[in-house]
């Protein structure tokens, strides 16, 4: 009976996730992208056996993301090879404008977590730029509020992240107005980005005292 339960528990069982090929032994075309223009000459790169190529690696002979992304190896490929924390992503250059990369962005977030992948990757007023408007937003669950809040005293990219934020003059709903006042954003910013005195106080409940601050 044990064994009876024991064998349709293991059937029941969701099937281990399937690797990329890549995940695998690295092919001639990637062992050479990583090399170009390093410290590693080609000749030595065909020569190395595959279990080298490392984090380790990686940061000693000056291979970054740009090598990385010619290579085509992608987050959940390169943590089997070491790289084993969003950090070591951001270790190897890679950044928040990678994120708006649908299948980049769905495999850190498989191998690191979307928690992790936002604390490494979203810090400053240029990274929330890159992903506004893009798949990211949906994919990490963040909205334009947390964007806006990396966007303070930034109102040059705040207004960008509204521009860029869809739909169009709806994406306030739930942010505070002081939000908007700390990034340094000002009526001509919001209603370049489509939303108007009516559409701020709809959906920020902006007070009479913060739509001055803001200049309406």
């Amino acid at each position: 009976m044990a064994a009876a339960e024991s064998a349709a528990a293991e059937s029941a069982a969701p099937p281990l996730p399937r690797l990329p090929p890549a995940a695998g032994a690295l092919t001639r075309r990637q062992r050479l992208a990583l090399a170009a223009e390093t410290s590693l000459s080609a000749e030595d790169a065909l020569a190395m056996a595959d279990e080298e190529f490392t984090m380790a690696f990686f940061q000693a002979h000056s291979v970054r993301a740009p090598h990385l992304r010619v290579a085509k190896l992608n987050p959940l490929q390169l943590k089997a090879r070491g790289v084993a924390r969003a950090r070591d992503l951001r270790a190897l250059e890679f950044n928040a404008l990678d994120l708006s990369d649908p299948a980049f962005c769905a495999s850190c977030i498989a191998a690191h977590g979307v928690d992790e992948v936002v604390n490494e990757f979203l810090i400053t007023a240029n990274d929330a730029v890159a992903v506004a408007g893009t798949a990211a937003v949906h994919q990490l669950k963040v909205g334009t509020g947390l964007l806006l809040l990396l966007c303070a005293g930034a109102p040059v990219e705040a207004a960008s992240v509204l521009k860029l934020s869809l739909p169009r003059g709806e994406c306030l709903r739930g942010v505070a107005a002081a939000t908007l006042i700390d990034c340094g954003l000002r009526a001509q910013h919001l209603l370049a980005a489509g939303y108007s005195v009516e559409a701020v106080v709809a959906q920020t409940c902006a007070t009479a005292q913060q739509l001055e601050q803001l200049g309406f």
